[in-house]
């Protein structure tokens, strides 16, 4: 297929505005997950500051003068049980900021590259292959002679070099 120049510059324009769209909407989204992060980093800082609290009152209440006395264990088994969940907590948080961190990489990847894209394409033009001088030949022999390959099939022009013992026909035959 050939463009003409008009066509080509329509094409162009069209694409690179859409790179220039793909870009603006990966950037919008990274700084949409960068706020998400944000406020999942403030409370992992919240949970981890409340883990540390719960620990110094664990210890506290370990080396009270009441230590072996009931109530005083089951206010560190509750205690503990609270430091458990803040700890589960912790972790998916944690893994929730590396999966937004690792999408926000891409995203900004993705916008650079169809900035890069749209940049590239300024200057880029379709242009059709020039066909090889041998294939040249090739087709001048066949429309020369009616080729025919081995067993009678009909031979094209860029498949001659593939048939080592190609038969000529006449014209009239």
């Amino acid at each position: 297929m050939i463009f003409k120049e008009e066509q080509q510059r329509t094409h162009r324009e069209i694409f690179i505005e859409e790179c220039r769209q793909k870009a603006w909407g990966c950037a919008c989204h990274a700084d949409w997950i960068a706020k998400g992060l944000d406020q999942v980093m403030d409370e992992y800082t919240k949970l981890s500051k409340k883990d540390s609290e719960l620990e110094a009152e664990s210890k506290a209440l370990e080396g009270a003068l009441d230590s072996h006395t009931k109530d005083n264990r089951d206010k560190r088994k509750e205690i503990q049980s609270a430091r458990d969940r803040i700890a589960h907590t912790l972790k998916s948080l944690g893994a929730n900021v590396q999966t937004g961190q690792q999408a926000l990489q891409q995203l900004i990847q993705s916008a650079d590259n169809n900035l890069q894209l749209a940049e590239y394409a300024e200057t880029w033009s379709w242009k059709e292959a020039e066909p090889k001088p041998e294939e040249k030949r090739n087709a001048q022999i066949c429309e020369i002679q009616n080729c025919k390959g081995p067993k009678g099939h009909e031979v094209h022009a860029d498949d001659l070099f593939k048939y080592d013992d190609f038969e000529e026909v006449s014209r009239g035959a």
